[in-house]
């Protein structure tokens, strides 16, 4: 596919997320999904491992799992995930150059700014439809652990979870979905990947979660908008700044959800 020759300034919104890819990733499609099923099992698989471990290492053996571990348990998966994608990219500078980390068409503030707006119409949106007011799963059971909690959950919405997905979902299944099925169909189907993998690694950890809202909706909308963010600026940085201060605002919400 070669480069549109229309100024992108003179484009609307919609023919703008409407522009193709203008490269071929160097990957293949079955190598993106492998990297999306990498992050699956270091979450499902590794982080849970390496937290048994270490209960074990210090004498604690029951088979129950509390919600701080399993938080734990997951910031080692997604820590083990950014490794993983940062290392196997690297191996080329062209593989590195089509993550598209750069500063993209947006400044900085917009990109975080957006984020903040995503957050807060989805937080409302989904708790309004669902009737259940709660934090998102990937943080649950933070608050009886006071400020490490607070600190854990910081981290986790912050650093790790934005730039793990970013790197894996908008750096790496994007392009490729895109360039694969077309501009809009790669769009959705990678947020369908997304939200399959939300499924079974956060929502299967607590099923009282409602389906629908927190289950599918959420994620799903999650993926389609920063998928579009990516799109739009051109970036995945920019895409990794929105869900960080997007991040930001769901710990700002579950901290006044928990009296905290």
């Amino acid at each position: 596919m070669s480069e549109d020759p229309v100024d992108r300034r003179e484009m609307s919104l919609l023919a703008k997320l409407s522009l193709p890819e203008k490269l071929e990733p160097p990957w293949s499609l079955l190598s993106a999904l492998l990297t999306v099923a990498v992050m699956f099992v270091c979450l499902a698989l590794i982080g849970p491992a390496l937290v048994s471990a270490v209960m074990a290492s210090t004498g604690n053996t029951r088979d129950v799992v509390f919600p701080f571990e399993l938080m734990q348990s997951w910031m080692i998966g997604l820590a083990v995930a950014i490794v993983f994608v940062l290392v196997s990219r690297r191996s080329s500078e062209e593989s590195w150059h089509a993550l598209r980390l750069v500063r993209g068409e947006l400044p900085l503030p917009m990109s975080l700014l957006i984020g903040i707006a995503i957050a807060l119409a989805l937080d409302l949106a989904v708790s309004l439809a669902s009737g259940e007011f709660w934090p998102l799963p990937l943080i649950w059971g933070f608050q009886p652990k006071g400020a490490l909690g607070i600190l854990l959950a910081l981290i986790q919405l912050v650093a790790l979870q934005p730039l793990a997905e970013t790197l894996v979902i908008q750096g790496v299944l994007l392009p490729r979905m895109r360039w694969t099925f077309g501009h809009w169909g790669g769009v959705i189907g990678t947020a369908a990947v997304y939200t399959i993998l939300y499924q079974l690694v956060f929502i299967e950890a607590y099923p009282f979660y409602d389906q629908l809202w927190h289950g599918i909706v959420f994620p799903m909308s999650i993926g389609i908008l920063f998928c579009l963010l990516k799109v739009y600026t051109g970036s995945t940085g920019a895409a990794l700044l929105g869900r960080m201060s997007a991040g930001l605002i769901f710990l700002l919400t579950a901290l006044a959800l928990v009296g905290g």
